[in-house]
């Protein structure tokens, strides 16, 4: 069931750090605790990933490990149940080897937020908001977010609103939210001259939340030619965005979506979601985006998972696709 969720949007009068405005809090909190920037510390990293509401549900289990040097050497070994993964860049050659057919977005995301925090960021004008920021009360010695959060119009006829924020607390990254991505940063730790977030949360949907725990970071020698030796060159699996009229057009076997009755709420509205395929086409994952009844959701969702399209290629290689559905939903209300 879908949660709505409501966002307070603030500015502080101080942003954590003398001198930061609005503006340039994106920018300046990434040079303060993005690890893989160039110039950066080399490392070691070590990352536990498990379900944080269940510990005992081993589905999103998984471990990370990356060594280090520079943007362009550096080598990431990712493990879960049915994937994993070794990547390695050195110079301008790359080598990767998988097993299982899918990478999950839930894992990608996670891997992302760890090492990339700034992609979400980028081409974002935190002062291009529409929210009314409030000014925290200068007497106050509670430090909270500065968040802003834009809204957008998505998908084909019916479109949906969809919403992305970004918060920032101490100067530093607190959350991002973009439609089917989500990080929490806690734990902020010293590294060389960067404060690291030991913890990462990502939010999947009501009761379901992962967590990616830093075990080790610890500097690396950057000697070690060794860790960078590409022995199999291997195609890398991309994930590539397309809109939903691509997405429809795609559409190969599809069921109808079965709308329930309802006690409560709209009996008539829109709603959006994000969906995952595998590079056969098949729908693996799906998450809420916005809906005027969360029903209509859970129904919504329930048939697109057995929907089938036809598979996407770019340069002659199998793609895995993310984009967004939108539906118009019409029911009664039952007493």
């Amino acid at each position: 069931m879908l949660v709505r969720i409501t966002f307070v949007v603030i500015a502080l009068v101080a942003y954590g750090y003398a001198g930061d405005s609005i503006a340039d809090l994106p920018k300046k909190a990434l040079e303060r605790s993005q690890l893989t920037l160039p110039g950066s510390q080399p490392f070691h990293l070590k990352a536990t990933v498990y379900e944080s509401t269940d510990r005992n549900n081993d589905s999103h289990n998984a471990t990370i490990e990356e060594y280090w040097v520079a943007p362009d050497k550096w080598t990431r070994t990712i493990t879960a149940k049915d994937f994993s993964q070794t990547l390695t860049v050195n110079g301008n050659k790359s080598g990767e080897t998988d097993t299982g057919d899918y990478y999950p977005a839930w894992l990608r995301n996670l891997v992302d937020a760890i090492f990339t925090p700034g992609t979400p960021l980028e081409g974002v004008d935190m002062t291009a908001s529409s929210d009314n920021p409030m000014i925290q009360n200068p007497r106050s010695s509670v430090t909270v977010p500065t968040c802003r959060r834009f809204s957008y119009r998505a998908g084909v006829p019916p479109v949906n609103n969809v919403f992305s924020w970004f918060c920032f607390q101490d100067g530093l990254l607190e959350s991002i939210g973009t439609p089917g991505y989500s990080a929490k940063y806690r734990d902020y730790k010293k590294f060389g001259e960067k404060k690291v977030a030991r913890r990462v949360g990502e939010y999947l949907q009501p009761g379901e939340e992962l967590e990616a725990k830093i075990d080790e970071l610890e500097e690396m020698d950057p000697k070690e030619e060794s860790r960078f030796a590409i022995t199999v060159p291997g195609t890398p699996i991309k994930t590539v965005v397309v809109n939903e009229g691509m997405l429809r057009s795609m559409l190969l076997e599809s069921s109808q979506v079965e709308w329930p009755t309802i006690k409560n709420g709209k009996p008539a509205g829109v709603l959006s979601l994000c969906v995952f395929l595998d590079r056969a086409g098949r729908v693996r994952e799906v998450f809420d985006l916005n809906s005027d009844n969360p029903f209509m959701t859970d129904a919504a969702k329930s048939a697109i998972m057995s929907w089938k399209f036809k598979p996407a290629a770019m340069n002659g290689n199998p793609v895995q696709i993310k984009s967004i559905l939108t539906f118009s939903y019409e029911t009664k209300i039952v007493k």
